[in-house]
C-alpha cells in the first residue's frame, strides 16, 4: 500500500474546525457538541499525522492493516479522553458551576472500552477497504 497525501481537504477541515472551536466556547454544556468537536479534532489530527509521516511510503499489506487498526484504536480511546478534557475545559472557562452532571461524565467514561473496540474494528475495516480498492 502506497499512501497518497491529500493536503487541500486537510486545510479546509482544519479551518472549519477552528471556526467550530470558537463557536464551541460560546455554547452551553451539551455533550453532543463536545463529542462533535472531539471527533473532528481527532480526525483532523489523524489526517495530518498520516500526511506528515506516511506520505509516499509503501507498506506491506499486513503492516498497513496493523497500522490502520492501531490508529483506529487510538482514535476511539483518544476520543473519550478528549471529550473529558473538553468537558473540564468548558466547565473551567464558563466558571458558573458545573456544565455537566456526574452522570454525564460517568457515561462518557463508561464508553471507553466500547469506543476503543469500535475504533479498532473501524480502522481495520478502513484498512481492508482501502487495500481492496488499491488492488483494483
Amino acid at each position: 500500500m502506497t499512501f497518497q497525501p491529500h493536503r487541500t481537504g486537510l486545510r479546509i477541515a482544519a479551518v472549519l474546525l477552528g471556526f467550530y472551536g470558537v463557536l464551541w466556547i460560546a455554547l452551553e454544556g451539551n455533550l453532543w457538541i463536545d463529542l462533535l468537536l472531539s471527533a473532528w479534532l481527532m480526525a483532523v489530527a489523524a489526517w495530518y499525522l498520516a500526511n506528515r509521516y506516511l506520505a509516499g511510503r509503501t507498506l506491506p499489506l499486513a503492516r498497513w492493516l496493523a497500522l490502520m487498526a492501531s490508529l483506529g484504536l487510538a482514535f476511539g480511546a483518544g476520543l473519550v479522553l478528549l471529550i473529558l478534557f473538553f468537558m473540564a475545559l468548558k466547565t473551567g472557562l464558563h466558571a458558573h458551576g458545573p456544565e455537566y452532571s456526574p452522570a454525564e461524565v460517568a457515561w462518557v467514561w463508561a464508553r471507553l472500552p466500547l469506543l476503543s473496540v469500535a475504533g479498532l474494528l473501524a480502522g481495520l475495516g478502513v484498512g481492508m477497504a482501502t487495500a481492496g480498492l488499491r488492488r483494483r
